[in-house]
Parts: structure tokens; sequence; C-alpha cells
């Protein structure tokens, strides 16, 4: 019996490797993303989805004609605009005066996934990934346009800075966030003639992004800010 046992094994490591593959190839598209804002259980909904672009390199190693892993590195380019309804809600502002803005994002992704295929013709196949992603946001920036008798003014500040400088005046920065993130990621595609590849993406941020806390009765309020991004890629094994 253990005979038998030990020949399985070996068996198993000589044949395993004959159906292993291991490819690379490129990946892009277009995405929609868009930022939540929690603040003591209740939601800000200051914002609202916001479409980007996205591209980089892909990699893929099969265990056998099923199952394997897939990872890429991925530039990112989102964001949200913002609902400038909501936004000035609880302002005093006057009369006839008009604000809108967006924030963009620029980041390097870096997913993991499991990934497993099932052939539905000669030529094609479909494909289901699931797993986690971390993120990286070298900058990230709100801009803010805001109009009054037939005047306007821009302004520019970091997602990553402490504090808000518009002309004389500073401000705390209460949408300061932190550039690394971690969440899961999930994909649904087409592969065809075993090179392009055709998928429907999404990743969900699952820690708090904010970095900044409100001092209230001597404690602190930090409020929880959060990001998903649905994409539509294209891709292409070498």
């Amino acid at each position: 019996m253990k005979k038998r046992i030990i020949h399985f094994v070996v068996l198993l490591l000589i044949v395993a490797p004959s159906f292993a593959q291991f490819r690379t190839g490129v990946k892009g598209g277009g995405n929609i993303s868009n930022i939540n804002m929690n603040m003591g259980g209740v939601e800000l909904e200051i914002y609202k989805s916001r479409m980007g672009i996205h591209a980089g390199f892909m990699a893929e190693y099969m265990f056998g004609a099923h199952f394997g892993l897939h990872s890429e590195l991925m530039y990112f380019y989102s964001g949200a605009a913002i609902d400038s309804e909501k936004y000035m809600q609880g302002l005093e502002v006057p009369d006839g005066a008009s604000l809108e803005g967006y924030v963009d994002m620029h980041t390097f992704q870096l997913p993991l996934y499991l990934k497993t295929k099932f052939a539905v013709s000669p030529n094609a196949k479909l494909y289901v990934m699931g797993g986690g992603f971390a993120t990286f946001a070298p900058t990230a920036n709100q801009h803010v346009r805001t109009s009054y008798e037939q005047e306007s003014m821009k302004v520019k500040w970091s997602l990553f800075e402490p504090k808000i400088r518009i002309l004389d005046t500073e401000e705390s920065n209460v949408y300061m966030q932190q550039r690394w993130n971690v969440g899961l990621a999930a994909e649904i595609g087409a592969e065809i003639m075993d090179k392009i590849t055709v998928g429907v993406g999404f990743r969900h941020v699952l820690n708090n992004m904010a970095a900044f806390g409100y001092m209230v009765g001597g404690g602190s309020l930090k409020p929880t800010t959060q990001m998903w991004t649905a994409s539509v890629s294209v891709g292409y094994f070498f």
C-alpha cells in the first residue's frame, strides 16, 4: 500500500510540470469607479461615479487545463465626481453660487487571483477568477471649481497632505487618505484562440482609506472611506 502511494506521488510530480503553463501578456480598458464616505454611521454621498482607464501587464500560471493562478501589474486612472448639491448641503452659500469638481487617483494595483477555465468550443474558453489586491497611489487630487456672478475659481489639493491651502487660508484636509490599501477582486470573461481575453471585473477596497480624524468631545471621530471600481478589459497573451 505504501509503495502504491509513493508511486502515485512520484507520478504526480512527473506529470504535473508537463501540464503547467506560464505565459505573460498585456491588458487594458476602461473603468468606472466611486468613493463612499461614512461619518458616524451616516452616508455622506458627496461623490458619484466617474469614468477612467487602466493598462498594464498580466501573467498566468496554469497547473492543468482548468485551474491556475493569475496576477497583474496595472496602472489605474480612476476616482469620483463631486455631487455638488450634496457637497454644499448645510453650507452657507450665496444664491447663484455653483460648484463642480472631481477626484482623480493614479494608482498601481497588484491583484492575485485563483483562476478556472471552461472550454465552450475548440477556440473559446470561459474563465472566472477571484482573489485579493494591493494598491498604491503615488498621486491623488481633489479638483473644485466654484462660480459666482460670472466669476470662477479653480482649486486643487492633494488627498495625501494634512492641510489645504487656498490663497491665504489654511484648513485641515478632511478628505485626506492613505496611499496603501487592500481589497477583494473578481473577474469573469472569455479567452479566444488561447491569445485574446475579454473580461468584466470588479474591485472593492476593504480597509478604511481615510487618514484624518476629527476631534469631538475629547475623542477622535474618523470617517470611513472606501472605493469600488468596475472595469471592462481586453488582453493579449504573447
